[in-house]
């Protein structure tokens, strides 16, 4: 966008020394936008004069310089002074001038509410609430004249009280990830606070099975809300573990989300108190990640490749040749699951890569199988009732119950 561009914008609108510098944020590294809008005027306001000196004072070179006296350019207003000419600045057509001045009013609101928090932090995100006529009119300057270069006074606000909160704190303004968030209303002047979680990656272990028919599952969640001085925890899994099942080897991905911590520890300080082997869940491998972590160990269940033993019962006996047949028949199969959820039906397929099946004793039997993540595995031994196609009981052709259920290896 060329800056010749200004001059008719401010014929029409005047606008302030921020919101004139804002359209053209792409160029002039280095500047702020009040500087930028400040240095616009200046060049504009000598091409006019330069004209006047080799053309004649003209209407439209004194209607030229009156556009950029409203917008509140001083050097404009004094040159039309001394053509005789007295004029004030009007109000910026976006902002009002109600919104700058303000800055540093608001800055020392935010650094007051952020100290008031009474936790540790060691960066925070700002963010700002404009009024919806203020974006409106912005966007009818940019669309109206087609300007490609402009930010938005969103972010120059939320920057520039950024910079500013973080001078009076002395602590990192930080976009992404940041330890403590604060908004501010500038209509109102409310500022709300929030602090952000920790995220903890980790890989559980599963050592106890049912006890007395109920899961027996004591996390270690009171170890990790008391090291943090935490509000609370939650843990986000990648995936589901089968009821009754243990998770032993090197353990199933997991996400701790630590709810409001008073603390930000270093994870080699934390890591020893959530190894406790009182616990029925072992903790281990932890290391701080981001909040999409959780997505992802979500999202990459079907990738993961999972190592199960399952102790069952059959109907009725079978030999150590019949199950070893199960062997060829399973090796990088197909199995197709339907689940209902109402009136629909929905297909999932998984991949059984290896299958090994061995007789104990008489109806006891053993398998050893290797899978896709996200395959129902209770239902691939007894059939789910015709949802699981094929199964193992399907091809043996005789009930099959599970008894037992270990994740031995989970692959990720």
């Amino acid at each position: 966008m060329s800056i010749e561009k200004a001059m008719e914008i401010l014929r029409k609108y005047p606008l302030c020394d921020h919101c004139l510098g804002r359209l053209f944020a792409r160029l002039g590294t280095g500047l702020s936008n009040e500087e930028r809008g400040r240095s616009i005027k200046n060049y504009l306001l000598m091409r006019v004069h330069e004209k006047i000196i080799s053309e004649g004072l003209s209407d439209e070179s004194v209607n030229d310089v009156r556009a950029l006296a409203l917008s509140g350019h001083e050097p404009s207003i004094k040159f039309l002074r001394n053509l005789s000419i007295e004029i004030s600045s009007v109000p910026c057509y976006v902002c009002g001038n109600s919104i700058f001045n303000r800055l540093d009013e608001w800055s020392r609101n935010i650094a007051e509410s952020l100290r008031s928090l009474g936790v540790e932090y060691r960066s925070f995100r700002l963010g700002s609430r404009v009024p919806i006529d203020v974006l409106r009119k912005e966007l009818n300057i940019t669309t109206e004249f087609n300007i490609s270069s402009s930010e938005s006074i969103k972010r120059e606000l939320n920057r520039e009280l950024g910079k500013r909160v973080s001078s009076i704190l002395g602590i990192q303004f930080s976009r992404e990830e940041p330890d403590v968030e604060t908004i501010i209303d500038i209509t109102t002047g409310t500022i709300t606070t929030q602090v952000m979680p920790i995220y903890i990656f980790t890989r559980y272990r599963k050592v106890h099975r049912v006890v007395n028919g109920k899961e027996n599952t004591r996390w270690p969640i009171d170890r990790v809300v008391q090291a943090y001085s935490a509000q609370g925890a939650i843990i986000h899994t990648g995936g589901d573990d089968p009821s009754g099942a243990r998770v032993l080897g090197n353990g199933r991905p997991a996400v701790i989300q630590v709810i409001r911590p008073g603390k930000r520890l270093d994870i080699k300080d934390v890591s020893p108190l959530l190894m406790d082997p009182s616990y029925d869940v072992l903790l281990e491998e932890f290391s701080y990640v981001k909040s999409s972590a959780i997505t992802r160990v979500r999202a990459r269940v079907r990738d993961y490749v999972i190592t199960y033993r399952v102790l069952a019962i059959a109907d009725d006996h079978v030999t150590n040749e019949t199950m070893m047949s199960l062997h060829d028949y399973f090796r990088n199969r197909q199995v197709v699951q339907r689940f209902k959820h109402g009136h629909r039906v929905r297909r999932r397929v998984s991949m059984v890569y290896e299958l090994y099946g061995r007789v104990i004793r008489g109806r006891l039997v053993e398998f050893l199988i290797k899978c896709q993540g996200n395959l129902y595995i209770r239902g691939f031994v007894h059939g789910g009732f015709g949802d699981v196609e094929p199964s193992i009981a399907g091809v043996l052709g005789i009930g099959i119950r599970p008894l037992e259920i270990d994740i031995l290896n989970v692959t990720d």
